[in-house]
Parts: structure tokens; C-alpha cells; sequence
């Protein structure tokens, strides 16, 4: 998994809510907070210095995990990266030093102003070692990573690296997306909740969820050969009390989980409901129902079913645009794909039509780069082209 990492400068004496200011971390087309968002979002929690901002991903979710110091304790938060909703807060009582043994430090700002005047590049990662006492800074240049250790005293760099960015780990063919979605269904049966290939690794990323169970597989991207399958209990778990009786806490009276009937269960009820092919599947943890699109010859319903009772209750209903039969007008997958690797060179993890916008949305990964693109569904026109650094 590849992350971006920006650390927050640490001197000078600790802000009870001031904001510190951070350097600017690449977001998809403004989706995600900013590390100044995300940092005031923090200070909103807790009190204290921000002093490391870190985006990753957590089952498929993006979040912020961010540490704070205050004055005697230091927290570990992590933060929805879209809303900056509080996900979850650790705590430690500690003492902390404005600096590292109690010395002035040059400043984060400086330490990467110090690396970017020897290479011109974009900084990927900063942060401040305090047991070695030195900042350690990534840049990335023209298809090179290099690392700085830069003194955090006196400024000098200590070490400098480069290394040239890999890639394409997986050459030759591989058995494509759908072929391992069916490799792993033949496994275990249920439903595919992410299916992606890590190309870094070659292997096919596989979670599926069956009943009150959740599977995760790692499938050889060449021979279709299952190398790693774990499972473990799926977070549709709900924890509810007996009615008519106030949770208190008490031991007498303790929250129980109630077994959820599964998406599949869900899904049938649904299509009871409407008649129809299913085009979304998911499962709203919060609100304990299971959502559903349904597409009919006319109108698109939305559904959601309580995930302990099964009760079904449509939530929206749309009338359809109608488009062109596809097969005859559309130029077809196969094309729309050849169109988009004259564009992107590399390996096709997703390809869909959007019948309403008449487009195809492509994505494409060359083990360093990550291409989107919309391509007319008529004509075959590059309508949208979009490249970022892979981050997952």
C-alpha cells in the first residue's frame, strides 16, 4: 500500500489550539480534505500540536490518521478523510518536549525548503525523527524517489539517496479481474465487496462477503493460483438492546449482538419488492439496513432493507432516461479499452458504462500511475483524461 505522508513542524511552545500549518497533500479532484482541513478538524477534538498528518486506507475507506500532543497527553486520531468525522481516538499521558532533548530545531518548513533547493521536486513525505534528532524528507523527481536525512540543528544534510520508481511488477498477461472474482466465488460463494489488482505485488485483491462472514484472498495475477484466504466475523454486527429497557451499562442489562440476515437475504427481499435486476449492493453499518439499486424496463428504485428484520422500504424512485440499445450504437468495451491504452499504457482495472452519460469510465495502472478516463460511448472520443500517483 502506498501512503502520503506530511509531518507538521514541531517548535517553538506548544499551541493549546492554534492551527499548524501543513504542507499540501494531492487529493482526487478535491474528493478528500486537505491536511490544513483535516489538521483544524483535529484541533476541533482535541488540544494541542499537530505534529503527523497521514492519509491511508482502511478497507477501502480513506482516512487521516493524525497524532497530537498536548500538554501531558498525546493522541492518535483517526479521521474520515472526506467529512473529518472522529473514527477513532486513542489516548497516552505523557510528557512531551517542545523539541527534540530539549534543543531548538530548524522547523519542518526549513528542513524541506533545505532538500527542495538540492532537488526541485514534489516533497512526498516529511517528518521529524526525534530519538535520531533529524528530519527525514521524500522527493519525488522525473521517475526518482529521493531520500534526505537533514540535521535538525544545524540544518546540514546528512544523507541523501536516490532510487529510481519501479514499474510494471506484473509483466506478460494476466488472468484479468473477472476471472479471479471467479476463482474466489468458487471458494466460498457470497458477494463481492472489492475486487482489485495490486500490481506492486502481482496479485488479484479479493474481499467477498458470505452471511455474517467476511473473506479475504490474494490471488496469484498469472496462474489464478490462491495464495492467501483469511476470514473473519463481517462488521454488519449489530448491537442492539432488548426493548423497552434503558442501556445503562450495567451487566444486568448488556448490549447483544443481533445476527443480520446477510446481502443475499436482503437482496431477495428486495427483489420481492421490485421486480428488476439489482445495479448497487451495499451495507450502511450506521444506519443497520442493506441499500439496493434496482433497475426495471422504466424506473431505477432505491431500497433499503433492515438488516435484522428484513423489513424493505423504498426510499427513492426515478424514471429512466432512455438511451440507444448499446450493442448496436455503442462502440463496445473491446474498443472503448483499445482507445483508452493508446492514451494510458498499461492494465485496465476497470472498465463501465454509464448509459445515461453515454461514456465509458476507464481506469488504468502502470504500477506507478493511476489513469482515469471517459471515452464517448458513440464515438470514441477521449472526453476526460486524469493521472495521479497510485495511492493504494
Amino acid at each position: 500500500m502506498k501512503k502520503m505522508i506530511t509531518a507538521l513542524a514541531i517548535t517553538g511552545s506548544l499551541a493549546v489550539s492554534g492551527v499548524v500549518a501543513a504542507a499540501g497533500i494531492q487529493t482526487n479532484s478535491g474528493k478528500i480534505l486537505s491536511s490544513e482541513e483535516i489538521t483544524k478538524k483535529a484541533l476541533s477534538y482535541v488540544k494541542g500540536t499537530v505534529y503527523k498528518v497521514e492519509l491511508d486506507k482502511e478497507k477501502g475507506v480513506q482516512v487521516y490518521e493524525i497524532d497530537v500532543r498536548g500538554k501531558s497527553k498525546e493522541y492518535e486520531l483517526t479521521l474520515d478523510a472526506k467529512t473529518g468525522k472522529l473514527l477513532e481516538k486513542k489516548t497516552e499521558t505523557t510528557k512531551v518536549s517542545n523539541s527534540v532533548n530539549n534543543k531548538k530545531v530548524i522547523g519542518l518548513a526549513k528542513a524541506k525548503e533545505i532538500a527542495l533547493k538540492s532537488v526541485k521536486g514534489s516533497v512526498k513525505k516529511a517528518k521529524l525523527d526525534r530519538e535520531d534528532g533529524i528530519y527525514e524528507i521524500e522527493i519525488i523527481r522525473a521517475g526518482y524517489e529521493y531520500d534526505f536525512d537533514i540535521n535538525a540543528y544545524t540544518g546540514k544534510i546528512v544523507k541523501k539517496e536516490k532510487e529510481r520508481i519501479s514499474k510494471k511488477v506484473v509483466t506478460g498477461k494476466v488472468i484479468g479481474l473477472e476471472k479471479a472474482k471467479q476463482i474466489a466465488l468458487n471458494n466460498v460463494g457470497g458477494t463481492v465487496q472489492k475486487a482489485k489488482l495490486d500490481k506492486s505485488d502481482g496479485v488479484y485483491e479479493i474481499e467477498i462477503i458470505n452471511g455474517t462472514t467476511e473473506y479475504d484472498f490474494e490471488i496469484d495475477a498469472k496462474t489464478g493460483k490462491i495464495l492467501k484466504k483469511e476470514s473473519e466475523v463481517a462488521d454488519d454486527v449489530i448491537t442492539t438492546t432488548k426493548p423497552n429497557t434503558p442501556n445503562t451499562g450495567d451487566s444486568a442489562n448488556p448490549s447483544t449482538p443481533a445476527k443480520v440476515i446477510g446481502i443475499t437475504k436482503a437482496k431477495e427481499i428486495a427483489l420481492q419488492n421490485v421486480n428488476g435486476t439489482v445495479k448497487k449492493a451495499g451495507y450502511d453499518r450506521e444506519d443497520g439496513v442493506y441499500e439496493f439499486e434496482i433497475l426495471t424496463a422504466d424506473y431505477e428504485y432505491d431500497i433499503d432493507v433492515d438488516a435484522v428484520t428484513g423489513k424493505a422500504m423504498i426510499t427513492d424512485k426515478e424514471r429512466i432516461t432512455k438511451v440507444p440499445n448499446p450493442t448496436t450504437t455503442f462502440i463496445g468495451e473491446q474498443k472503448a479499452s483499445q482507445i483508452a491504452l493508446t492514451k494510458a499504457k498499461g492494465t485496465i482495472t476497470k472498465i463501465e458504462l454509464d448509459e445515461e452519460d453515454g461514456v465509458y469510465e476507464i481506469e488504468v495502472k502502470d504500477g506507478m500511475y493511476e489513469y482515469e478516463l471517459e471515452i464517448d460511448a458513440k464515438t470514441g472520443a477521449i472526453l476526460d483524461f486524469e493521472k495521479e500517483y497510485e495511492d493504494d
